[in-house]
């Protein structure tokens, strides 16, 4: 019971509560956002990181029973991933349509799939330095931050429990 309330708290919740933040922002007539950033840069981290949330999430749902050097898998969850925040962007836009002072672009969801495909390469990035470099992955598995941040080094965590703990 323990387990499933922090896999709950830990996986599902980050990207549930982040996608429901975007949606309530596109709701916004007239959102302030301070700076001077441009828009399509503000898209491209808002779906990197909505697509490495939904990536983890997935990583964790479908790669703890299968052998971390599973490749195929990785690619096809990451992919998923990936997609899935893609259709979300696609969908955010055309909810857009329908708030007043707002509109549907379609440089916003070229920028929105740009940054969910930058988070698949880095997602690509963590599984080729923690399974094909076995020197640095040693060394990078003892830090706990990884825990966090790296999707191989929670799957080490939970085949591994006694060896490396949160």
């Amino acid at each position: 019971m323990k387990q499933c309330i922090h896999h709950i708290f830990w996986f599902w919740l980050p990207p549930l509560g982040y996608m429901i933040t975007i949606f309530y922002v596109s709701s916004l007539p007239n959102p302030q956002i301070s700076g001077e950033i441009p828009d399509y840069v503000l898209h491209a981290l808002e779906y990197f990181l909505l697509t490495l949330l939904l990536i983890r999430l997935l990583l964790s749902q479908y790669l703890l029973k299968s052998k971390v050097e599973d490749f195929q898998r990785w690619h096809l969850v990451c992919l998923l991933g990936t997609f899935i925040a893609i259709a979300y962007g696609i969908t955010d836009e055309f909810h857009q349509y329908f708030v007043p002072n707002r509109h549907c672009s379609l440089h916003d969801v070229a920028a929105d799939t740009f940054g969910a495909f930058l988070a698949y390469m880095a997602a690509m990035l963590d599984y080729w330095l923690l399974t094909r470099t076995s020197g640095r992955s040693k060394v990078l598995k003892k830090f706990r931050i990884l825990h966090s941040i790296s999707y191989i080094s929670y799957w080490f965590s939970e085949k591994n429990s006694d060896n490396y703990r949160w």
